[in-house]
């Protein structure tokens, strides 16, 4: 009896420094919990990392310190200690029990709880420099910024590749863009204007603008995927270098898509810009970029990615596709 003692209390001490996730059959996860999004609890533990935690399968839950948090029929929100409790619900620390069914976020973001504004940003480079029986020099390097609050979402981005072999310059081209989406209360549905500039001497492009507004869904957004649609009506305007300037309004439309499999640390990404012609004439513009990223260390990421550019009247004498592969190292902060 003499030993159990301070094993017990050894037991109690590390449980009362951390969080603890109590499950249905009984098993008990120790750790911190992250927050609360849709179905699943995010939950960091200092053995298995960081996990997501189904939260139908807990039977009750405690922290260690005060979270956030938000219930299913209120927008208001209360900061507690969470405290154990019966099957199906926990304690809020001086203000009774709640259903766990009753808790729709913890440590919501601002898009949950409506106070502030989250900002993500993300910048890839990708260069090399060949020397010897041939030289060749490549840079291509591109970075975005979002802004996401409950009721409204901007972005901001733009990308440049410059290439040379043996000397010639071979590639030289620049895009940025912008969108600004305002949601629907409460509902997944936006309505967005946006904007694209885009220059490429080999393409015979000087500048090319888009201008355009429409509607859009936002599909999914989650802590494993984030996937929405967008469609309207653009204005594209063209001035070449050579062949004779153009513009024309457009039907646009475009996809972001990302998804983290389960069990998989990477993030696969699917981005696409396209512009329809609707006056005279039937030409066609599409931008794609779709690869993978996967996570090294405190914000670093190795990425993988193709580039798809297609022009179904391009300029005089020039193809209609450009394809190029990217591999390189990105930041995400």
């Amino acid at each position: 009896m003499r030993a159990f003692i301070p094993i017990s209390l050894l037991f109690f001490c590390i449980s009362a420094t951390a969080d603890v996730v109590i499950f249905k059959n009984g098993d008990r996860l120790t750790g911190k919990v992250v927050h609360k999004l849709g179905p699943e609890l995010v939950f960091e533990t200092t053995n298995a990392g960081t996990v997501n935690i189904q939260w139908s399968e807990i039977s009750t839950l405690s922290t260690e310190k005060p979270v956030v948090v938000m219930l299913q029929d209120s927008k208001t929100i209360s900061e507690a200690i969470l405290e154990p409790a019966a099957e199906g619900s926990t304690d809020l620390a001086n203000s009774g029990g709640v259903n766990l069914d009753e808790i729709a976020y913890l440590n919501p973001n601002p898009e949950q709880s409506g106070i502030g504004i989250d900002y993500k940003g993300r910048a890839t480079l990708a260069a090399s420099d060949t020397r010897g029986n041939t030289t060749a020099r490549r840079l291509y390097a591109e970075a975005q910024l979002t802004a996401r609050a409950r009721d409204y979402r901007y972005s901001l981005g733009g990308k440049t590749n410059q290439q040379h072999d043996s000397g010639a310059r071979t590639a030289s081209n620049w895009a940025t863009d912008g969108n600004y989406d305002w949601f629907v209360e409460g509902k997944k549905q936006f309505n967005y204007v946006r904007g694209s500039l885009e220059h490429d001497r080999f393409k015979d492009i000087d500048l090319r603008s888009t201008a355009g507004t429409g509607y859009g869904v936002q599909l999914v957004e989650d802590n494993s995927s984030n996937i929405s649609i967008r469609g309207g009506l653009d204005y594209v305007v063209i001035d070449h270098y050579t062949a004779g300037n153009e513009s024309y309004p457009a039907l646009g439309w475009g996809v972001k898509a990302s998804h983290r499999p389960l069990k998989y640390n990477i993030e696969l990404f699917h981005e696409q810009d396209g512009f329809q012609q609707i006056s005279e004439g039937s030409n066609m513009i599409l931008r794609t970029r779709t690869g993978l990223r996967a996570p090294i260390a405190a914000g670093i990421n190795a990425s993988i990615q193709i580039n798809l550019d297609w022009e179904k009247d391009p300029a005089p004498g020039l193809k209609s596709t450009d394809t190029a592969m990217l591999i390189g190292l990105g930041y995400d902060w």
